[in-house]
């Protein structure tokens, strides 16, 4: 096997190929004739020393083989496709694609404001921002699909692995419709919290895990109706709905009480305050983040940073 001796458009065909899965499409994209494609084909399996597709009535079919060598070639070709892109946004460090994750705390109190501030910075860059659970995005973490993400290392993580960076506790806020029955009583107890439903994050969730250690830690009862969502906008709806009550990051509370948004939602006053433990900025090692990736995270750690109102 001389697969080293593969070049660079030989791994694009392949890619193209497995793709599309049909010669003539990886043609069209490769911009070369339908004959030219079917030499490169065959002077990559003469390389390789074997067959590494075939074909049926609805095109190319990968064999074991050749599907080992298009998950490397997919990868190679991707790495080279960085090298153009960030030499391109070297020339003006504004353009390109950034993708990170965020806890739903983090991204109200850091990722926001920081994307606005890029937006007007650089308003021809593409931002994905997906708001999730800490697992959800360690999992799409460790798949390669963010820049970087803010949230928490799970048990499946080497954090040897990543560069951690600790943003700070998340402070809770328990979340009411106004007309609650709790809404006007101050210095309350989890024994107090304890006859009502409750909206929370599934269990095993930091915030549940959180709540549940704060019931026990005064001897009150847990809830026994339970809603388990980590949709904000289901909780939003049952708390404005019903006489729940929803554990959130302040930040989200915050967010939620505001009067330009009318959801006629108050947080209560508790005697003691209720603190999740720290998130973190969490990015992989030894990769080179694009110019405006390093530049969103920048603002995002400038946010980190500044005084909380």
């Amino acid at each position: 096997m001389k697969a080293r001796y593969l070049k660079l458009n030989h791994l694009r065909f392949i890619d193209a190929l497995k793709r599309r899965g049909k010669l003539s499409l990886a043609a069209e994209e490769m911009n070369i004739s339908q004959p030219a494609a079917s030499r490169t084909l065959a002077d990559i399996e003469g390389i390789v020393g074997q067959q590494i597709c075939s074909r049926n009535a609805h095109g190319f079919l990968f064999n074991e083989f050749g599907n080992v060598l298009a998950a490397r070639a997919s990868r190679v070709v991707a790495e080279v496709e960085n090298i153009g892109r960030d030499v391109r946004e070297v020339a003006d460090g504004l353009r390109g694609r950034v993708r990170i994750g965020a806890v739903t705390a983090a991204a109200v109190a850091h990722v926001l404001p920081a994307s606005l501030a890029l937006r007007t910075l650089a308003p021809n860059a593409q931002l994905q921002v997906d708001v999730e659970p800490s697992l959800t995005l360690m999992q799409r973490m460790r798949a390669g699909e963010y820049d970087f993400v803010l949230a928490r290392l799970s048990a499946a993580d080497d954090p040897g692995a990543y560069d951690v960076r600790p943003i700070g506790e998340e402070v809770l806020s328990f979340a009411v419709r106004e007309k609650h029955p709790l809404a006007d009583r101050t210095q309350l107890s989890f024994r107090d919290l304890s006859p009502f439903e409750w909206v929370i994050q599934p269990a095993g969730s930091p915030i549940w895990t959180t709540v549940v250690d704060a019931f026990r830690s005064e001897r009150a009862d847990f809830p026994e109706r339970i809603t388990y969502s980590a949709s904000v906008l289901l909780t939003l709806a049952t708390v404005s709905r019903t006489d729940a009550i929803a554990p959130f990051a302040r930040e989200v509370a915050n967010l939620l009480t505001a009067e330009d948004l009318s959801a006629r939602i108050v947080t209560l006053d508790m005697a003691r305050g209720v603190s999740v433990p720290a998130y973190n900025v969490i990015l992989e090692k030894g990769v080179l983040l694009s110019p405006l990736a390093q530049r969103f995270l920048s603002l995002i750690e400038a946010e980190i940073t500044r005084p909380i109102p």
